[in-house]
């Protein structure tokens, strides 16, 4: 049997071959398939998704995004080598992007306080996609995601863009974590730990922003919620 998004996949490739008013034939032929491929694909008697690279084929020959068909199939963008440049207006992202098959979500938070449970279901604003090879690394229920807030780490993500955290993961210095700290809303900020002091730091290209630092003789009043793994600019 195929699955859902195969059957999904099968239906928009014929809503553009109709739209187009072409036969199979002539749709296979712009495409570079054979008939009975796309017949089949079409008549959802595919055993499963196209590989990405067959996707993009099928894309360019049904001249639509490439990202159009990715998605109804069920794979999402995959940000790599990711390089963040200044501008005069705030910062510009670049990267390489890569598609990776995603058939499962978790949720995206707006806001996480402290005084309410940890994760709160009524801050839930969405939900973004995620892909098998993230669940296997780090576990389904370790994984969390915040909607970002603000310009304070524009040079690693961007405002506007939903940040996937891990739980359960190990600490390092120099990681972007989420935390809370002295009791307000979850930040993302950059952790250090040096034998004086616990510091969580901006990293923008916005001066403005300074460190928050507890020291060894201070009340430490954080927490720290999870780890960043990768942010992406996909709508929830």
């Amino acid at each position: 049997m195929p699955d859902v998004n195969a059957s999904k996949l099968g239906d928009h490739i014929k809503e553009i071959i109709d739209r187009n008013g072409w036969s199979i034939r002539q749709s296979a032929l712009k495409i570079g398939v054979s008939p009975a491929y796309l017949s089949k694909l079409i008549n959802k008697k595919a055993d499963s998704n196209p590989k990405p690279q067959t996707l993009s084929k099928l894309a360019k020959g049904l001249n639509v995004p490439e990202s159009e068909l990715m998605s109804i199939a069920g794979y999402m963008p995959v940000p790599q080598n990711v390089r963040v440049h200044p501008t005069s207006d705030g910062a510009k992202v670049t990267a390489d992007v890569g598609f990776e098959l995603a058939k499962q979500s978790i949720p995206v938070y707006g806001t996480i306080h402290a005084g309410e449970p940890t994760f709160a279901d009524q801050c839930i604003i969405g939900e973004t996609p995620i892909t098998d090879k993230i669940i296997d690394d780090y576990g389904k229920d370790n994984l969390f995601a915040l909607q970002v807030k603000g310009d304070s780490m524009s040079r690693a993500v961007l405002p506007g863009y939903v940040a996937v955290f891990s739980k359960d993961a190990n600490i390092e210095n120099g990681d972007i974590v989420a935390v809370l700290i002295d009791g307000d809303e979850a930040a993302i900020k950059r952790f250090r730990k040096t034998s004086r002091a616990v510091m969580f730091e901006p990293d923008s290209f916005n001066p403005v922003y300074q460190p928050i630092i507890f020291t060894r003789d201070q009340d430490q009043d954080y927490k720290i919620l999870g780890k960043f793994i990768y942010a992406t600019s996909m709508p929830i």
